[in-house]
């Protein structure tokens, strides 16, 4: 396992913009992708922080991602949208997504919309916190095509899913709710990351090919490549089912064939709902706090030293990491180095902030 490489928060932000831009990306479109990577990992979420950067920038160099690429938006009814994305950057067709969904929310109490040619999207729970900050509450859900079905369904040992996120946001009277799940035991990327360090995997995680369990990551990824396993360990069902749903939300939904092999990138369910119809606003708001404190009333379980809701842990994995700084693994680095000396960016003077 290599050394962890530590940065602070605006150092990554400013290597992820200057290696993005060198690629072609608009500034704006740089800075959106590179705060949103930056953010994941602050908060802990390294399976879709830092970690894609290199995988971005090479879809970049073969075409696959279309820096710039224009996005259309088409309203079908008074309260949906399909949004095409042009294979863009994810992060950017989601915003548009999201704020597609506020926009008619806005207008008629509820918006739909759903995504054509998004690319990988990222935290799938920024998606719905952006809308969460602007007074509304949002649900989302997020598919991959056949590439990505890592997941087998319950009773299976080849992949039939992906990893297929649920995320949820909701306004309070301080920071949104915010949850963000994947509907296997763990994302992808998560797996990803504990290869790059040499780590072995939690049990339960994951199959080899032949259909045992396995703590390699390895042996998850072959060849020939095993599978993850729908969230819930002997309730899998429930976790099956979930990501079920997300297909349907994210892919059939928008009309495609789940094993179409020309997908690309990610199909993107947005749903944004205006409490105002229903409750006044700050109503709403002060009824979700008395929720929250109702739960985080509950005496701790041994072994835990206090209930923690959505979001919780994240944030405050968030104050640690600015105080430590963001951690790199040597892989992900080296594949930084290479994109870098490829598009003639100096690391150095980028990299050099000490974190906190």
């Amino acid at each position: 396992m290599g050394p962890l490489l530590r940065l602070s928060e605006s150092a990554c932000v400013r290597l992820a913009e200057a290696l993005l831009r060198a690629s072609g990306a608009p500034h704006a479109e740089a800075e959106l992708v590179a705060g949103d990577l930056t953010t994941s990992s602050l908060l802990g979420v390294d399976s879709h922080g830092m970690l894609r950067l290199p995988e971005y920038l090479d879809q970049i160099a073969c075409g696959s991602l279309v820096p710039g690429a224009a996005i259309t938006v088409q309203q079908r009814s008074a309260a949906t949208a399909i949004v095409d994305c042009g294979y863009n950057f994810g992060q950017v067709g989601a915003r548009r997504a999201a704020e597609t969904a506020w926009r008619l929310a806005s207008e008629a109490g509820i918006g739909c919309a759903v995504t054509l040619r998004c690319g990988h999207v990222g935290r799938l729970g920024s998606v719905v916190e952006w809308v969460a900050r602007q007074g509304m509450l949002a649900v989302a859900a997020c598919n991959s095509p056949v590439h990505g079905h890592f997941v087998v369904p319950f009773g299976g040992r080849e992949g039939r899913l992906a990893t297929n996120p649920l995320a949820y946001a909701v306004p309070c009277g301080g920071e949104p709710l915010v949850a963000d799940i994947s509907t296997s035991v763990a994302p992808e990327g998560k797996i990803r990351t504990y290869l790059n360090r040499g780590l072995p995997l939690p049990e339960g995680w994951a199959i080899d090919a032949a259909g045992r369990p396995t703590t390699d990551a390895r042996a998850f990824y072959g060849p020939p490549r095993g599978g993850l396993l729908p969230l819930g360990g002997a309730s899998g069902h429930k976790g099956f089912a979930l990501g079920l749903l997300v297909e349907i939300l994210g892919n059939t939904l928008a009309g495609h064939a789940c094993t179409d092999p020309t997908l690309k990138g990610n199909g993107l369910w947005v749903l944004a709902v205006d409490p105002a119809p229903f409750v006044p606003p700050q109503r709403f708001r002060q009824l979700v706090d008395e929720l929250m404190d109702y739960v985080k009333s509950s005496p701790p379980a041994e072994g835990f030293a206090e209930v923690l809701v959505p979001g919780e842990p994240e944030r405050r994995m968030g104050v640690q990491r600015r105080q430590e700084g963001i951690p790199i693994d040597a892989a992900t680095w080296a594949a930084i180095e290479r994109h870098a000396a490829r598009l003639g960016v100096s690391l150095a003077a980028l990299a050099a902030e000490a974190p906190g």
